[in-house]
C-alpha cells in the first residue's frame, strides 16, 4: 500500500495499517511534518518512507518502485486555509498537480483502488440543512478547499477510464491524538488548537461567523472511514462518500474544551465574537453507512484526551 502525505491523518493511517500486518510505503516532503514524529513508524520493517513531493513525477515513481502497490491512499495536500500557511503556488502544485501525477502513476502500475482524502467543505462553509453525496458543490473561500473539488473530479475522470476504483472520502474536521501532532496553529484543526491553547494558558478566540455548524470527525474514525472506503465493494468505478461524526459550532467546541479544562483544575478564557444563536444543525448522510462504517467517538468523550496530550507537552 502507498500512503501519500504521512502527516496528522496519514501517520495514523500508516500506524493502523502496520498494526494489521500490511506492507506500507509512505511519500512525504516534510512540509508541515517534523520527521522526528515519524520515528516510531520508521522502526517497523514493513514501512518505508520516501522523501519527495507528490507533484514531482520522479518522487512518485520512486515510491511506486519500492514495492508492488495495490492500494493508494492519497492524503498529501496543503490542507490549511490559514492565509500564511503556504504560498498560493505551493498549494496549487501540491493540491492540483499532485493528484494528477499520482493518478497517472496508479494507472501505469495497475493499482486497483485509490482513496482520495477530500473534505466536507466541498459543500461550502455553510452546510445545507440536508447533506448527501448528491448535494451540489458549494461556494469556496480558499484555495486549499477549492482544490478538493478539482481533486474529486480528477479522480472520477481517471477511475472511469477503467484503470482503478476511486473513492473520494469527504472528511469532516478531524481531531484527536495521533502519532503526528501539529503544534503550529496554522496547521491545526480547531479542537486540537483550542486544547493546545488551553494547555498553554492562552485564551480561546472565536471569530465572527464561527457559529455555523461544522462536521467534525475523530482521527480514529477518519482512519476507519478511509480504510472502509478502500475495502468496500463499490458498484461503480467512482464514488464520493461523506465521513462525519457530529456537527458542532466552534463556540460549542470551545465550551467542551473549557469544560474538560475545568475538570482538570484549569481556567480557560473564551473571547467570542460569534453570534449567540446558531442556525439549524444539518443532517449528513453517508454512503459509508451501507458499507458498515459508523463513527464511534464523540467530541464530548474524546476532547479530554487531546487536552491531556498537550498538558503533558506543556509540563515543565
Amino acid at each position: 500500500m502507498l500512503v501519500t502525505g504521512v502527516g496528522y491523518i496519514g501517520a495514523a493511517l500508516v500506524q493502523a495499517l502496520l498494526h494489521d500486518g500490511a506492507q506500507v510505503v509512505g511519500l512525504d516532503n516534510g512540509f508541515a511534518t517534523d520527521r522526528r514524529a515519524l520515528a516510531a513508524l520508521a522502526e517497523s520493517p514493513r514501512f518505508q518512507l520516501v522523501e519527495g513531493s507528490v507533484s514531482a513525477p520522479r518522487a512518485v515513481a520512486r515510491a511506486f518502485a519500492v514495492a508492488p502497490i495495490d492500494t493508494v491512499y492519497h492524503l498529501a495536500a496543503q490542507a490549511s486555509a490559514h492565509p500564511r500557511a503556504a504560498p498560493a503556488r505551493y498549494t496549487e502544485l501540491t493540491n492540483l498537480c499532485g493528484p494528477r501525477v499520482v493518478c497517472e502513476a496508479a494507472l501505469r502500475h495497475g493499482v486497483r483502488r485509490l482513496v482520495y482524502a477530500s473534505s466536507l467543505r466541498v459543500y461550502g462553509h455553510a452546510l445545507p440543512e440536508e447533506v448527501s453525496e448528491a448535494t451540489p458543490y458549494g461556494p469556496q473561500q480558499d484555495l486549499a478547499h477549492l482544490a478538493h473539488v478539482y481533486g474529486e473530479k480528477l479522480l472520477e475522470l481517471y477511475a472511469r477510464r477503467g484503470g482503478f476504483r476511486g473513492v473520494a472520502v469527504r472528511l469532516g474536521v478531524v481531531y484527536g491524538v495521533g502519532p503526528v501532532m501539529k503544534t503550529d496553529p496554522r496547521f491545526m484543526t480547531v479542537p486540537n488548537k483550542f486544547c493546545w491553547q488551553a494547555a498553554r494558558g492562552e485564551p480561546l478566540e472565536i471569530h465572527p461567523g464561527a457559529a455555523v455548524p461544522t462536521g467534525f470527525l475523530h482521527l480514529d474514525d477518519a482512519v476507519a472511514a478511509l480504510r472502509r472506503a478502500a475495502e468496500a465493494p463499490w458498484p461503480e468505478p467512482y464514488q464520493a462518500a461523506n465521513a462525519v461524526g457530529e456537527c458542532r459550532t466552534v463556540p460549542e467546541v470551545a465550551a467542551l474544551v473549557r469544560q474538560a479544562a475545568a475538570a482538570r483544575g484549569l481556567t480557560v478564557t473564551v473571547h467570542s465574537a460569534a453570534a449567540d444563536v446558531p442556525p439549524a444543525r444539518p443532517t449528513i448522510a453517508s454512503r459509508l453507512a451501507a458499507q458498515g462504517w459508523r463513527p464511534r467517538r464523540t467530541m464530548e468523550t474524546s476532547i479530554g484526551a487531546v487536552l491531556d496530550h498537550f498538558l503533558r507537552g506543556a509540563a515543565p
